[in-house]
């Protein structure tokens, strides 16, 4: 899931005027605030999924700060997006929540590896460490949420009819509340827009709202495969097989792996 701009910032030297003897010494703040730009620019690129160039970067302030917490949390979030959910947990555990065990993004990124493994009651247990965390930004909070959401849509998918009613009656809201957050973040328009496009008109299912929440998604950040395979599901459930063509084309060349796409052609 990842995205959040954190306040503690050490990162990339974008560069500075030399002569031809040695650099001058930087002005007192000019430094920090440079290296504080480059990697805020950085956890810009992985919010619109440019995640290879976001990669490159992350790499790069390693090389001079291998104990920069950011850093490796950009590294290991760009790593479970390629699904190498081994190599990023053995970042986010023994590298970056080893140093500060509440560490939000890492907390946030192992809860959805723990997802994937269908261990629901250890991402949860992730997921409310985070919300308990003191003074929590408004967007981990927001993709908190978001991920209160997916755990229980999938606990609802794999439950009886009462576990339907418990777990399925609350994931709009929790959906909701995430947006509510943070607007900006694309992840929390698929989460809302994916609710929207599966659930039972009977909670809550509406398939314009849904095609309305994933062209957000994907107008924030059109290199978002599962955001493009979604909102092509849902113009083919419309019946637009135009726009379906186009949004499908456009996941199998950013993601020929991804998950969504290999779930429709399975039906």
């Amino acid at each position: 899931m990842i995205l959040i701009i954190i306040g503690l910032f050490a990162g990339l030297y974008v560069g500075s005027f030399y002569k031809a003897t040695c650099p001058p010494k930087p002005l007192p703040g000019v430094q920090k605030q440079n290296k504080e730009s480059s990697i805020s620019e950085t956890f810009g690129l992985l919010k619109i999924r440019k995640d290879n160039e976001a990669l490159a970067i992350f790499e790069k302030i390693l090389s001079e700060q291998p104990d920069n917490l950011n850093a490796l949390w950009g590294k290991a979030e760009v790593l479970r997006r390629m699904r190498k959910y081994k190599e990023s947990e053995s970042i986010l555990k023994k590298e970056v929540l080893k140093n500060n065990p509440n560490h939000a993004s890492s907390l946030i990124s192992l809860s959805y590896i723990r997802y994937k493994d269908d261990r629901l009651n250890e991402a949860l247990e992730l997921v409310n460490q985070v919300l308990k965390t003191d003074s929590l930004d408004r967007e981990n909070k927001a993709l908190a949420y978001m991920m209160l959401g997916t755990i229980n849509s999938r606990r609802s998918a794999k439950g009886w009819f009462f576990s339907k009613i418990k777990y399925g009656t609350q994931i709009r809201r929790y959906f909701l509340k995430a947006k509510e957050l943070a607007p900006d973040l694309p992840e929390v328009h698929l989460g809302l827009g994916t609710f929207y496009l599966l659930a039972p008109a009977i909670i809550g299912g509406d398939l314009n709202r849904a095609i309305e929440e994933l062209e957000y998604a994907v107008g924030i950040a059109s290199d978002f495969a599962t955001a493009n395979a979604r909102l092509a599901q849902a113009y083919k459930k419309k019946s637009d097989l135009e726009k379906y063509n186009f949004y499908i084309q456009r996941a199998k060349k950013l993601d020929p792996e991804n998950e969504v796409l290999k779930e429709l052609q399975e039906y």
